[in-house]
């Protein structure tokens, strides 16, 4: 008998682990433990998910006095075609104010004015690099160096506020400048006796915070008639 059990791995040890003699629990007692855990996890008994034991919850530690949205409350409802319509309005009326649109008292673009201050701030009466002023006006502009840079261009083509060297384009055409490190350009003699005045000049803070820039020039000179206004930069 003995043999029989040792030839197909059955020993008494096994058969004590099997019905729980050996101080465990038998297959039996496990389910039904099982049970009782599920039962407790079911009804909140469980440890950690009483109701009202916010100290273990790290959510609601976190966010206090937080109640999610009820989605049937008409307040919290948010319509998307009105808000869609609302956005597109703030953001044409940004574009056309900040961007597409000349200020009558000045006549410049954002830009345009942005352009001009930063190249009075390096002015000393030489050339600077297009690539160098317009990574300086980056400091007052915020839509990238491609605006800033065409925008430059047009400046210089009309030849009346930048005396510019190199190859700058052709407006009759169409050739494009050349790329901005190999042309230059300064303040015309023009521009410094018309166009600056810090003493009339009102302020306001760059889009970072970390510099001043000019709301308008007080240019002495009909800028708006004579150069018009063309493109987005």
């Amino acid at each position: 008998m003995d043999d029989d059990m040792k030839k197909y791995g059955k020993t008494d040890e096994s058969n004590d682990s099997l019905n729980g003699k050996d101080g465990t629990n038998g297959p039996e007692e496990e389910r039904l433990t099982n049970q009782d855990m599920k039962s407790a996890n079911d009804s909140g008994d469980a440890i950690g998910n009483e109701p009202g034991n916010e100290e273990d919850n790290p959510d609601t530690e976190n966010l206090p006095g937080y109640r999610p949205a009820d989605r049937f409350d008409a307040s919290a409802v948010h319509h998307l075609s009105g808000m869609y319509k609302n956005w597109f309005l703030d953001y044409a009326s940004y574009v056309i104010l900040e961007r597409a649109v000349p200020h009558i008292e000045d006549g410049l673009k954002p830009v345009q004015r942005r352009i001009l201050h930063s190249m009075k701030r390096m002015d000393d009466g030489r050339y600077n690099k297009v690539a160098n002023i317009v990574g300086h006006t980056m400091q007052f502009h915020p839509h990238g160096d491609a605006s800033i840079g065409d925008a430059l261009v047009q400046l210089g083509q009309k030849d009346l506020l930048i005396d510019t060297q190199g190859n700058w384009g052709n407006i009759l055409t169409g050739d494009r400048a050349a790329a901005p490190r190999y042309i230059e350009s300064r303040l015309s003699k023009f521009a410094l006796e018309t166009v600056f005045n810090p003493k009339t000049t009102e302020w306001q803070l760059s889009y970072d915070g970390r510099n001043k820039e000019p709301i308008t020039l007080p240019v002495k000179f009909p800028l708006l008639l004579a150069q018009g206004a063309e493109a987005l930069p």
